[in-house]
């Protein structure tokens, strides 16, 4: 049986500002950003290399609501640590909570908008 690593503390250090940014998000595009910041963020931190946000796809559509670049697929230390680690599944839990917010944004986005210049 393979060692599985667990990078569960570092989402925990994440996840409070990342819910405090997407609930704070105003449109989808703000949504897509904090999600894919994050992501990146998180990735550098785990890999000790820098990860920009572009080689992440957010994809709310989608069975599965991401994926990354070639960019950062073919780096093998990448390869090596998602498939031995949780952070499929810790990115997988940030997706969630990105597409339940972009969900709900997409639905009224004139109600939204209207929300936004009250402020």
């Amino acid at each position: 049986m393979s060692m599985q690593n667990s990078y569960s503390t570092i989402e925990k250090r994440y996840e409070p500002k990342y819910r405090t940014e997407i609930n704070h998000s105003r449109n989808t595009v703000e949504v897509e950003g904090v999600f894919t910041m994050t992501v990146a963020d998180l990735l550098s931190e785990v890999l000790g290399e820098k990860i920009y946000s572009d080689a992440i796809v957010f994809k709310p559509q989608s069975p599965c609501s991401y994926e990354f670049k070639d960019s950062l697929l073919e780096k093998e230390r990448f390869k090596e640590i998602f498939d031995s680690s949780d952070l499929g599944a810790i990115i997988d839990r940030l997706s969630l909570v990105a597409e339940h917010r972009h969900i709900h944004l997409s639905k009224l986005p004139e109600k939204t908008n209207l929300k936004i210049k009250r402020h």
